[in-house]
């Protein structure tokens, strides 16, 4: 869904598409049910897939700053292939 107004993004997420959907899963898992813990709500993410137009990846990417500086956090899933 996109960011309600007023709403910020929590996570810009990293990662590599080639490392482990299922080990990504299970640190995404672990994160939410943190985040909900202390914050009483889901978090938010920029996720490259939806967030950028996968028919013009090229225009995305020049704006990929302005969105990286937009989340309050990077999230980085780290794997082999990272």
């Amino acid at each position: 869904r996109s960011v309600r107004s007023g709403e910020t993004i929590d996570f810009f997420m990293s990662h590599s598409w080639h490392d482990d959907g299922e080990l990504k899963y299970e640190a995404l898992v672990l994160l939410c049910s943190s985040f909900r813990a202390k914050h009483g709500r889901d978090p938010t993410f920029w996720l490259d897939k939806v967030c950028i137009d996968q028919d013009n990846i090229a225009d995305g990417l020049k704006v990929l700053p302005i969105n990286v500086m937009a989340c309050k956090k990077m999230l980085v899933l780290c794997g082999p292939t990272y």
